[in-house]
């Protein structure tokens, strides 16, 4: 194998963290809309969040099981 066929590591594992930085903050932002609205509304505010994250979370999966 010559050297212009080998992919460096460093540029793949950055992509990787960049990728692993925005989900961890999208996550971040789902939980503290969650919290925002359970503390806001109660129980009310809690299960609409929770209906409405669930065609999300299921968009989420679908990325995952991809592998996009």
């Amino acid at each position: 194998m010559t050297d212009a066929t080998i992919t460096p590591v460093d540029a793949a594992e950055d992509k990787t963290a960049a990728t692993e930085k925005w989900a961890y903050l999208i996550a971040l932002a789902l939980v503290a809309l969650l919290a925002v609205n359970t503390a806001l509304f109660g129980l009310v505010g809690l299960s609409m969040t929770a209906v409405v994250l669930v065609p999300v979370i299921y968009v989420i999966l679908l990325i995952i099981m991809v592998g996009g």
